[in-house]
């Protein structure tokens, strides 16, 4: 590959090197980190990709790709493009494909014919950043739009590969294995990607079966695109790390696998993870027990219990440090008012 140019991102705090490498060289080390994933999106056997298979063959420039890399370089050490080429080569099997899947897919087929030259050159952009939050944030605002890789699509797929769960105690496990084995202590991974999905879009309303799912998609990636993930100093595996450590207490641990409590705590938690890392597990347990009792207050018949669930979790997460030493009726009170 040769490298060309490397730029500072004061968006995503990171850099994109700008480079270009041979088909051969593509198909060597840009396909194989499509197989990375748990999940992808499907080759879309269209016309287009049809065609640009054809055009490969005959020679076209095949469109621009681009690779992340989760780094933790020095400015110093990045800036520079012959470090920042060799650090790339050197992890280029941790990468991701952030933007040309398809193309990628549609290379391998060319790649087949007999006519096919795999000298010819293709141009790649590989971003380098530290934060998973704000590469995700990145993807989106690639790929938002496009179909059939919705937003919510985008942060399930990378949600296995973005985290590493090896050093904690949490467990994901799919809806099929939830079927086949007990997993009373197991996050359903369908509910850890909705917190996530809340946590990005600011938002607890991720899954309002009154709005079409498609326009439901272009919500989301609204509101992750609008969001202030370039800004803040918190990123998810912060989330996922103290969700560890309030798990060791079994009733918190209860707590947080409902659905509707891991939605909003993933919410509220960016205005209180400070706070709420700073409590005990017998203070923040005691916290939510008076929490649930007012809870419990209210008329079901009145409310949808589940949405109003998540709202409520949401402000009592995010206003922790005002409301921890609240008593039941106290709290009640202030929850009538956001009702």
């Amino acid at each position: 590959m040769e490298f060309h140019t490397v730029s500072p991102d004061k968006v995503i705090s990171g850099y994109v090197v700008n480079a270009t490498a041979t088909y051969a060289e593509a198909l060597e080390h840009f396909f194989p980190l499509i197989g990375r994933l748990d999940m992808q999106r499907d080759p879309l056997q269209t016309r287009f990709y049809s065609r640009l298979e054809d055009d490969i063959v005959r020679g076209c420039v095949m469109p621009p790709i681009t690779i992340a890399l989760i780094h933790r370089m020095s400015d110093e050490t990045a800036a520079s493009i012959e470090n920042a080429a060799k650090y790339i080569s050197d992890h280029i099997h941790h990468g991701f494909v952030l933007d040309g899947i398809q193309r990628l897919t549609t290379l391998e087929r060319a790649s087949r014919k007999a006519e096919f030259n795999s000298c010819r050159p293709i141009h790649v952009s590989f971003v380098l950043t530290d934060s998973r939050d704000r590469l995700l944030y990145r993807m989106i605002t690639l790929n938002n739009g496009q179909r059939p890789m919705s937003a919510r699509h985008q942060i399930e797929v990378l949600a296995d590969s973005f985290f590493d769960f090896g050093a904690l105690d949490i467990n994901l496990i799919t809806e099929k294995g939830a079927g086949r084995v007990r997993a009373s202590s197991s996050f359903k991974k369908g509910d850890f990607v909705k917190g996530y999905v809340a946590y990005l879009s600011n938002s607890v309303n991720i899954d309002n079966q009154k709005i079409i799912e498609e326009k439901m998609d272009e919500l989301i990636a609204s509101r992750i695109i609008e969001s202030d993930i370039p800004t803040t100093n918190i990123e998810f595996s912060d989330v996922v790390e103290l969700v560890n450590f309030l798990s060791e207490d079994p009733e918190l641990g209860i707590w947080l696998r409902v659905q509707n409590n891991f939605i909003g705590f993933c919410v509220g938690i960016k205005s209180s993870l400070h706070a709420i890392e700073s409590a005990t597990l017998g203070e923040f347990a005691a916290a939510v027990r008076t929490f649930e009792a007012a809870f419990s207050s209210i008329n079901v018949s009145k409310v949808n219990l589940g949405k109003l669930r998540r709202e409520l979790v949401s402000k009592f997460i995010g206003n922790y440090g005002e409301l921890k030493e609240l008593e039941e009726y106290a709290l009640l009170d202030r929850i009538t008012d956001w009702i």
